[in-house]
């Protein structure tokens, strides 16, 4: 019904915010787009979704001069996408992309230590409202590599979820059971299970403070080999991930042009208000395209 109205709205600048982060919804893309519809997406079942499906969409916006505004997808109001395109339409050519994507990884790793155990870190990610809804995906390193894919694929990389390299937290029968009750009963249910992790976190976080080194949740993508890697990593002094605080993400370009110290876009990237402003931003951003395509 949705989409039948807006096909049938005369109106030049039709605009589709979609929050769901709902397959089904981005299954309508295509369509949308092949109708001169645009889209803004914080969430990132469409730029990470499947890759026919992907190339469709992008065939789409293109054939129909729609727009598809999905900065706020990876960092929330982190202009990352932002900076990327610039980098590449300048004519600078990416060599590496490293950082971390994920708020939750990032809170937890800088929360935990001796006193406080990995389990109570992500509980209080929850609370805080840093985590997906089911915070498995955070720590199963689901989130995150949605995240990576949508930027392998702004630069041009064929690549999948499936193609990616990912260290998931979870043990099997965390991440695939079926939790019973409403969210806070599945909350609960799933941090009590976390508990049992605790042990062998804390002795990687121990293994890593014994080298000087912090815990983070890394991401590398690799242009040249296509090859791209999230993983949980001891990381030194030396590594622009040592002080990511406990609300940040950060994305490191190396590039031709950034040969003697990468380009560095960090801050803070969880919480609802920040999603939120990524998303207005996306929106004043498809504004400006609309005043430039009147001029």
């Amino acid at each position: 019904a949705l989409t039948a109205m807006l096909e049938a709205d005369v109106n030049p600048h039709r605009v589709v915010v979609d929050c769901t982060n709902d397959d089904g919804i981005a299954g309508f893309y295509e369509r949308w787009m092949s109708s001169g519809i645009n889209v803004i997406s914080p969430g990132r079942r469409a730029g990470a979704g499947p890759l026919s499906r992907y190339d469709a969409i992008r065939e789409a916006q293109r054939a129909n001069s729609a727009e598809w505004q999905y900065e706020s997808s990876v960092g929330a109001a982190l202009p990352i996408l932002t900076t990327l395109r610039d980098l590449l339409q300048t004519g600078d050519e990416v060599q590496r992309l490293r950082g971390c994507v994920s708020g939750t990884m990032a809170y937890v790793f800088r929360t935990m230590d001796e006193n406080t155990p990995f389990s109570e870190a992500v509980r209080q990610a929850m609370e805080k409202d840093f985590t997906e809804n089911d915070v498995r995906e955070d720590l199963s390193g689901y989130d995150a590599t949605r995240k990576i894919v949508v930027l392998a694929r702004e630069l041009g990389l064929n690549v999948s979820m499936e193609d990616v390299e990912v260290e998931s937290l979870l043990p099997d029968d965390i991440r695939n059971k079926e939790y019973e009750g409403d969210t806070e009963a599945m909350r609960a249910a799933v941090i009590e299970d976390l508990k049992a992790l605790d042990g062998p976190m804390l002795e990687r976080w121990r293994e890593a403070r014994r080298d000087d080194r912090e815990l983070r949740y890394k991401f590398v993508i690799d242009v040249a080999t296509g090859k791209c890697s999230c993983k949980l990593s001891a990381v030194d002094s030396k590594d622009t991930l040592y002080r990511l605080r406990n609300n940040e993400n950060l994305v490191a370009f190396e590039t031709t042009r950034y040969t003697t110290s990468p380009l560095i876009v960090k801050g803070a990237a969880a919480g609802p208000e920040l999603a939120a402003a990524g998303i207005f931003a996306d929106l004043l951003r498809l504004g400006r395209a609309f005043s430039t395509s009147q001029t």
